[in-house]
């Protein structure tokens, strides 16, 4: 038989916990709601601080947009500029002195010869795949006396002479007869000279 007997009071009884139960529920329902207003506060403040980052971003966006459009615009006006700055270069490259090339076909005429006139013509192709202008001259004029047919087959090979080897690529004589047009000379003939120049790159 066990037998227990309490000497001390009930009021006077205290938990075997080391810890107090009503004094931890006290401190709990203190700190936990500090703890959680802090970290609503710092999630408020991070928030405040993306926002203003934010903001200071979209300024910043907003300054350099139109720094940026007019950088874009300047850029499009370069290229402009350049691309006509090198079609005006290609037109240079390409083109030909008429001054002295009209010089050279008159010294190339005898007296003979009298030319009665001078067509040129010029088109845009390419050539070995890059845009060229390529230039011809029509040629038409008299010849007198026995050697007419010479003088002009002589004219009709143009391209032979060094005044424009460089130059000319060919020329053919197109027509040659008698000019049967009333108070012409007996041995007046008429001719046409054609010559094609060598394509002119325009790089």
């Amino acid at each position: 038989m066990n037998l227990r007997v309490d000497l001390i009071l009930e009021t006077e009884q205290r938990s075997a916990s080391v810890i107090n139960i009503k004094g931890l529920i006290r401190i709990v329902s203190i700190v936990v709601p500090l703890v959680i207003v802090a970290i609503i506060a710092v999630m408020i403040s991070n928030m405040m601080s993306i926002n203003n980052s934010l903001k200071a971003f979209e300024t910043e966006l907003a300054d350099k947009n139109p720094k940026k459009d007019a950088a874009i615009k300047y850029r499009e006006e370069l290229g402009k500029n350049r691309q006509a700055q090198e079609e005006l270069e290609g037109w240079r490259k390409s083109r030909i002195d008429w001054a002295d090339q009209l010089v050279n076909i008159r010294t190339v005429i005898p007296d003979e010869m009298q030319l009665t006139s001078l067509k040129i013509m010029y088109s845009c192709e390419p050539f070995e795949s890059i845009p060229s202008r390529i230039f011809s001259v029509i040629m038409r004029g008299k010849a007198f006396g026995e050697q007419a047919r010479v003088h002009v087959e002589r004219l009709g090979k143009i391209e032979k002479h060094p005044a424009f080897t460089n130059v000319l690529k060919e020329a053919k004589v197109i027509d040659y007869k008698k000019n049967e047009e009333p108070g012409a000379k007996e041995d007046e003939m008429l001719f046409q000279v054609d010559a094609s120049y060598q394509p002119r790159k325009f790089k």
